[in-house]
């Protein structure tokens, strides 16, 4: 590919008096609002950071400039796209800004309906869905402290979907057009009724949850194959579907577990695995929906109008982002109560997320849409966010991004950042 662009590179039909432009940053530093050296194939902060570094493959030529200080002229205040450029950044193949035909073109006149807009969505990118194992030389350090607050954390945010059907794990309109599944239905009935948990009737209420947990397992574990996984599904389950039962599972799980309750930890105990199989499902459902889209294109590109299209984009995200939040916390959760049980766990990998406040809350696909138009959504993987805390404040940073970012990054560099724009230490805003 590049040593097409270089012999492409070395012909101008343009006169001399149009040369080739100076070479642009790579992506990652553009992105951060950081100096680049521009070697290539990577930068020398990128080899650095350990950053994968790409560069834009388009080219883009100075204008019409008849003589050598005109150019100086052009070549210095040539911009770079900054981190809020957005749109260019999020949708298009190689993140450049614009064509060379179009570079004076302003954010407010992107055309929405145009379809290379819609083309490539950042989190329907197959690199947007990969499972990271970071070897890190010095394990973050974290307080002990942070990792009870997450455990908190869930149970508020737990008690939030149950009160408002709306929380940073379960978006509101995630079965909008399909109707909550009977299994979630029983899993929020279940959590509606350990919310009026007491000590006369802790018995029925834990009975209740076990025989929920135990219909939901046998409910997947009819007509088998016993020399196949119990737990496979016997049809192809869709992605929603794998959704309902893992977060039905995860409810169990985490009521059972962190209750207190000996007996019923004791049951849970024996499901980890289970819930683990399930979320790996989950996960290999939504990469091949990735992966179908990417080959055959989205159902969106065939709508005609602009907002519908939007809507069929903004509801693709909820569930896709939908399925990297279910992942995240039944993962982290599990791998929680088995250190705090243990002492030790496996490492079981870390993925990106979309980390723009705001994003998750948008109450409408033409909200969110705007939001995109003029910001940057910081899709983020936690081992790799240096450049996030340089060029963002925790202002700009979800709720959900910053408790799960808590358990990823050393507890003082967070508290660092914190405190740019507050008085708070990273405990206490996660429990904001």
């Amino acid at each position: 590919m590049e040593t097409a662009m270089a012999k492409e590179a070395d012909y101008d039909p343009r006169p001399q008096s149009a040369p080739f432009q100076r070479q642009r940053a790579c992506i990652p530093c553009t992105q951060a609002k950081r100096r680049c050296d521009k070697s290539r194939p990577f930068c020398q902060r990128c080899l650095t950071k350990q950053i994968k570094c790409h560069y834009s493959s388009r080219r883009l030529y100075a204008r019409g400039r008849g003589d050598g200080s005109s150019r100086a002229e052009s070549t210095a205040t040539a911009s770079e796209p900054s981190l809020d450029s957005s749109t260019s950044l999020l949708f298009t193949e190689d993140g450049d800004a614009h064509d060379d035909e179009d570079q004076n073109t302003s954010q407010g006149d992107v055309d929405v309906n145009n379809r290379q807009l819609f083309s490539r969505p950042w989190f329907l990118k197959a690199e947007f869905w990969v499972i990271h194992h970071q070897s890190l030389h010095t394990p973050p350090s974290i307080r002990s402290s942070a990792v009870q607050q997450y455990i908190r954390c869930i149970k508020k945010w737990l008690r939030q979907w149950v009160d408002c059907s709306h929380c940073p794990i379960v978006h509101a309109s995630l079965f909008a057009e399909t109707g909550m599944p009977p299994c979630l239905q029983d899993a929020y009935a279940a959590l509606a009724v350990y919310g009026n948990k007491n000590e006369q009737n802790e018995h029925v209420v834990m009975q209740h949850i076990q025989d929920k947990a135990d219909a939901l397992l046998e409910a997947n574990a009819e007509n088998k194959d016993p020399l196949v996984d119990m737990f496979a599904s016997s049809t192809p389950l869709s992605t929603g579907q794998h959704l309902a039962r893992v977060l039905s599972l995860f409810i169990y799980q985490f009521i059972r577990l962190f209750d207190g309750h000996i007996r019923q930890r004791a049951l849970a105990e024996k499901q980890i695995a289970v819930l683990e199989a399930w979320t790996t499902q989950l996960w290999e459902s939504a990469t091949l929906d990735v992966t179908l889209h990417n080959t055959f294109g989205g159902e969106y590109l065939a709508v005609e109008d602009k907002m519908d299209m939007a809507n069929h984009l903004w509801r693709n995200w909820i569930v896709m982002e939908n399925v990297r939040r279910v992942w995240m916390v039944c993962t982290y959760t599990q791998c929680i109560y088995l250190l705090t049980r243990d002492g030790t766990v496996t490492c079981t990998g870390t993925i990106d997320f979309t980390a723009r406040h705001g994003l998750w809350d948008a109450t409408s696909a033409a909200i969110w849409l705007r939001m995109l138009e003029q910001k940057d959504p910081l899709s983020v993987v936690p081992h790799d966010s240096d450049w996030l805390r340089e060029a963002t404040t925790i202002k700009d940073i979800d709720p959900f991004s910053i408790v799960n970012m808590g358990l990823g990054l050393d507890s003082d560099k967070m508290d660092a950042w914190i405190a740019n724009t507050t008085n708070m230490r990273l405990e206490a805003l996660m429990d904001a």
